[in-house]
This record gives C-alpha cells, sequence and structure tokens, in this order.
C-alpha cells in the first residue's frame, strides 16, 4: 500500500464519509486515504441508535434566527437531494415534523415565527386544536382544552438512518475512485508535520499526506491541539440518552427551544429501526468521555483544556448561570432507576398527555457524546458547529445539527483542500449543483 496521500481522513462517520465522497466524486483528488478505528463506517455518533435521526432544515428549529435557518436549508437540500436518489426506505422516511407550543407565550412565538418564515418556507403551516387532532391525536389526546396549543409543522419532514447514509457515501466512492483506500480497526495515535508532509502515527504503522481532514468528534480538537491549533477551546463532553415509549407519534415532534440553550428540548419520534416505537429524548449531561460508553477514553479526556485553571473558571462561570445548572441536575437525574423514570415522564406528557410511567423504557447502551466547546477567552459554550483550519489541516468537532450539514460541510472542505493542494487539482462546482443543489 502507498503510504503518500494527498489527503488523510481521520473519522468514518457521517462527516469524513461526506467528504470522502464529495472529494472523489466532484474534484480531482484521488490519492484518499480514510481512517477508522472502528470495524465499519458510522460506529459511534452516526449510529441510528445514538444521535436524533433527523433531517435539519432550520424551519421547525426555533433557537435558529432566519438568516441561520436559511444556511441550514441549503445544507439540507442537499442531503435530500442524495438520499432521495437512493430511493431506499431503510435510508430514509419521510414524515411530517412539527415543533409544539403550549400556552400563551409559546403559541405567540410560533405565530411570529410563522409570519417571518413562511415566504422562505413554503412547506410550513400553522396547525391549531383541530388539526393537530387529525395529524397527531396522542398530542391532544388528554389534555385541557383550556390549554392554549398550536404547532408549526411540516410535511417535509425526513427521519434518516446516518449509518447507512455513510455506507452509501462509501460505497459510491469507492466506485468513482479507484485510488480511495480505507482502512478500519486504525487507532490514530498521533500527527505531527516533517517538512511540507504531515505524518500520521497509528497503531498500524505512518501514513503520509500533504494536506489532513479531521472529522472524528470530540478527537478532533484533542488532534487539533497536538499540531497547536485551537488550544483557547475546551471541550465538554455532553451525553445524550434515549426512552422508549411505545406507538404514540406518527411523526417528529419537537418543543419549543428554552431561550438561551445550547441544547435541544426533550422531543419525540418515531425510530427509523422500527417505526412502530417513539423515542423520546436526548437526555443532556455532562461526562468526562470522549466517547460514550468508551471509559478508557477518560485519560484523553484529561488532557484537553477543561482540566487546568482556565478551564475550571470557564465552566465555574457557566454553571453559574441557574438556568444552565437547573438543567444539567435535571438531566442527571433521569438517568437513575425508577426515579428518573418518573421525571423524565414529567417531560414527556407536554407532548404526549396521556403518557404512563409504565409506557417508558430507558433505553440502555443507547444515546452518544455531543462535543460541546468550550470558548475559554470569553469563559462560555459556543453555540453550534466549531470548525478550526490550520496550514493545510482541517479539524471538524461536528455537534449537532452536523449530520444534517454534512455534505455541505463537505462541500466547504472540499474545497479548501482543493486549495491546499495548489493549482493542479480543481472543484467542480458545477457538477454539484447539477446533482444536489
Amino acid at each position: 500500500m502507498n503510504n503518500k496521500f494527498d489527503v488523510i481522513i481521520v473519522g468514518g462517520g457521517v462527516t469524513g464519509t461526506a467528504l470522502t465522497y464529495i472529494l472523489s466524486r466532484y474534484t480531482n483528488v484521488k490519492r484518499i486515504l480514510l481512517l477508522e478505528k472502528n470495524s465499519g463506517v458510522a460506529e459511534v455518533n452516526s449510529h441510528p441508535m445514538n444521535n436524533a435521526q433527523t433531517s435539519h432544515d432550520g424551519g421547525t428549529e426555533t433557537n435558529y434566527d432566519l438568516e441561520h435557518a436559511l444556511h441550514v436549508k441549503e445544507a439540507a437540500v442537499m442531503l435530500r437531494r442524495y438520499i432521495e436518489s437512493k430511493a431506499d426506505p431503510m435510508l430514509f422516511q419521510k414524515r411530517h415534523r412539527m415543533v409544539l407550543g403550549i400556552g400563551e407565550n409559546e403559541v405567540a412565538t410560533l405565530k411570529r415565527r410563522y409570519e417571518d418564515f413562511k415566504k422562505f418556507y413554503p412547506d410550513l403551516f400553522l396547525a391549531d386544536r383541530n388539526k393537530l387532532c387529525a395529524i397527531e391525536p396522542k398530542i391532544i389526546e388528554g389534555r385541557d382544552l383550556r390549554e392554549p396549543v398550536c404547532a408549526l409543522v411540516s410535511n417535509d419532514g425526513y427521519i434518516v438512518n446516518y449509518q447507512l447514509l455513510s455506507q452509501s457515501f462509501v460505497s459510491d466512492a469507492k466506485k468513482i475512485n479507484s485510488e480511495l483506500e480505507i482502512l478500519f480497526n486504525v487507532t490514530v495515535k498521533s500527527i505531527c508535520r516533517k517538512g511540507d508532509d504531515f505524518v500520521v502515527e497509528t497503531d498500524k504503522g505512518a501514513f503520509k499526506s500533504k494536506t489532513t481532514a479531521f472529522a472524528a468528534g470530540s478527537y478532533s480538537l484533542f488532534f487539533a491541539q497536538e499540531l497547536g491549533y485551537g488550544t483557547h477551546y475546551a471541550l465538554l463532553p455532553v451525553a445524550g440518552s434515549f426512552y422508549s415509549g411505545g406507538a404514540l407519534l406518527r411523526g417528529k415532534v419537537y418543543r419549543v427551544q428554552i431561550p438561551g440553550m445550547p441544547f435541544a428540548a426533550i422531543h419525540g419520534d418515531p425510530d427509523i429501526l422500527n417505526l412502530s416505537d417513539t423515542r423520546f429524548g436526548p437526555t443532556t449531561k455532562p461526562l468526562p468521555l470522549m466517547e460514550r460508553h468508551r471509559y478508557r477514553t477518560i485519560f484523553d479526556f484529561l488532557k484537553l483544556p477543561l482540566i487546568s485553571l482556565k478551564g475550571f473558571v470557564s465552566l465555574t462561570k457557566i454553571l453559574m448561570n441557574k438556568q444552565i445548572l437547573n438543567y444539567v441536575i435535571k438531566h442527571f437525574l433521569y438517568d437513575l432507576p425508577i426515579i428518573g423514570r418518573a421525571l423524565f415522564l414529567k417531560e414527556v406528557r407536554p407532548i404526549v398527555p396521556t403518557i404512563r410511567y409504565g409506557d417508558l423504557k430507558l433505553r440502555r447502551g443507547a444515546g452518544g457524546i455531543r462535543p460541546q466547546i468550550v470558548d475559554l477567552r470569553i469563559k462560555a459554550l459556543q453555540m453550534g458547529d466549531v470548525t478550526i483550519v490550520g496550514d493545510k489541516c482541517i479539524f471538524n468537532t461536528t455537534p449537532s445539527p452536523g449530520a444534517s450539514v454534512c455534505l455541505s460541510n463537505a462541500k466547504r472542505d472540499a474545497r479548501r483542500i482543493v486549495e491546499f493542494l495548489g493549482k493542479d487539482f480543481v472543484f467542480d462546482q458545477d457538477n454539484l449543483n447539477r446533482d444536489l443543489s
């Protein structure tokens, strides 16, 4: 095997495989190596047991303003064009998606949002109590008739199996690019620069490249800092768990986002792996792990700057916000036996008023880690995506909605890699527009 490549991509989740596909399909970069430490693609956060399985487009995400929403919508169109070309019901399902408003304030918020967004999102409509009774009867059943309720609804919602999507990206890339190399069960130990080349040391030997891109979740920041990039960032790994509730909802039902909170409110949706089961979640709790359920990764977490004086001061300042502190404590309790289910039931009943304690079951072993970035300079959580770009290297941390925007991010990073490599390499924007825009 040739151990010198144009680009090495570290991480075989949906972000890394999307970049592999875009480079293979829309550039003349051929000598590509994808390294993945697991035995297949998308075994960690991109696995359907570990994420929300949602294609976000900004229309029903109330924490997005219009400008941000339209940026996410453009990325969502790319993803949807690709998955629809596959026509695979195991890969995706179209279902309605809504954000549910309860009480006078939330109802007013959704009505204002609809007026601002309807010009740009013609799929959106407002559903009152009567319409909701037909669309999602479990939302209205048992609800107090005096309680104001409405929802902002789209019938253009998607449930996506991002593991199958990652497999599809790799399969298509292999058909196009005969020089593509993919290695599984390879753990990256370190990265350094030697002259103009990057040297990626692994447990299976060393590999060289002209450029490199990390799409390794929490480990992207870990290796960026090994090269001296992003040292003003720390990592607060946030774990999410899910409950099963049985056959309750027909589509995705989100709640109005809590203002100023970087974490999504509890929502319910059918599981792509079993559409007759409704999942509720995710819960949100910080854990000192780089990857969920992999306890040895605590030693790598301890090497990051959150375990420092600046990190301690930043974390203290963040938790001095009583809203965030109460939120974190409450979500820690949700994973406890017996009492956790009772407390979580209170979060679910605003969505499904008639749900009972016995309907809920904690999904053991499910749920991933969201690499929430802390900016040590301002001692605050960073909202959304943080991508670090260095000298011919890219590090994607990809928090939500990373999977939804994977192809858009891949397009962005492919352009950068072409620029890194020089004038002999080109990006085929016209073909990409024809296929995905």
